[in-house]
């Protein structure tokens, strides 16, 4: 069994997908808890110029082209990784949790008979074991999984869980002369449907204005929304704001909604509960209001704020409208 971490790259339309800059980063870190090194499996085709800008991340690609694997198919990709799998033994095998690493990581796992752990929000090598960290219950509970083989590890990341990766400086981009059989790689993709958007991303967002039960009536959300868009932001809300359908639940930031970093997250009457705090905790800047000096949001705040929210905001908007 190698040392090596093996990421498998996505993208869509000529773009790497933005959690696969977040697995890049955690296989850079599991290669050198393993002594090895981290390496990403680009599949598609003609896609030398991803396969340059993947490699900008200070790990070697291998890049599989192929007709077949112009668009994503399970099929398809199932049978480049499992050669590459059988050519390589890496440690892990890491995967996005996304439709397509979930599409893609079980029946890998399945035809190789190797050990799969899926939707993990945290993983790690310890001497041979793999331990992964879970949540359950509704994302109330969060639990860690030993799992120890001699095997390779089939594991999916959930995106938003780790911060992307940087480049640090080229690596080797080496092509691994594969053959596709069209006929098992099935189903085919026949065209890309996009749905009208209704919401937007606030995972995306480099600032979010969330509001919590200190805004005490739905019409006060105005405040917390004309202060969002002054910062150039988006709004998010506490759980019992979406409950209370003031917000719709794309806009909740917590274990059971969205998890975020932007670059200022500013918590707007939110007391903090850790539920919440796990969304949002590793923004680079955040500032929350509290009218309670011992709410746990000032724990994870860089700059706190005690008082009435309903009579912050309107301080705050009169200096940023002047």
């Amino acid at each position: 069994m190698g040392a090596d971490i093996l990421v498998v790259a996505e993208h869509l339309e000529g773009k790497l997908a933005p959690a696969t800059l977040e697995i890049v980063a955690k296989g850079r870190e599991l290669a050198a808890q393993a002594g090895g090194s981290a390496k990403a499996v680009l599949l598609g085709h003609g896609p030398e110029a991803l396969a340059s800008e993947l490699a900008s991340y200070g790990l070697d690609v291998l890049l599989g082209d192929d007709p077949a694997l112009e668009a994503y198919s399970g099929g398809g990709y199932a049978q480049a990784l499992a050669s590459m799998l059988a050519a390589s033994s890496p440690r892990v095998l890491l995967l996005a949790h996304t439709a397509q690493g979930y599409d893609l990581a079980p029946a890998l796992a399945a035809s190789g008979d190797l050990p799969l752990v899926t939707n993990c929000v945290d993983v790690r090598l310890e001497g041979g074991s793999l331990v992964a960290t879970r949540r359950l219950l509704n994302e109330k509970v969060q639990a860690e999984f030993e799992i120890g083989s001699d095997r390779t590890y089939v594991v999916t990341l959930r995106p938003g869980s780790v911060k992307p990766a940087t480049p640090t400086g080229a690596g080797a981009v080496a092509r691994v002369p594969m053959t596709i059989d069209g006929a098992k790689a099935l189903p085919r993709f026949l065209r890309i449907e996009r749905p009208e958007v209704s919401d937007i991303d606030i995972a995306s967002a480099d600032v979010v204005v969330s509001a919590g039960r200190g805004i005490q009536k739905k019409e006060n959300l105005a405040l917390v929304e004309e202060l969002a868009k002054r910062l150039g932001g988006v709004v998010g809300a506490s759980r019992p704001l979406t409950d209370m359908e003031w917000l719709p639940k794309t806009r909740q930031v917590g274990q059971s909604g969205k998890t975020v970093r932007p670059k200022l997250y500013v918590a707007c009457g939110i007391s903090g509960a850790m539920q919440h705090v796990a969304g949002m905790k590793d923004a680079s800047l955040i500032v929350a209001i509290n009218t309670d000096p011992s709410a746990p949001i000032f724990e994870v705040a860089h700059v706190g704020v005690v008082g009435n929210v309903l009579e912050v905001l309107p301080a705050l908007l009169k200096e940023l409208r002047g």
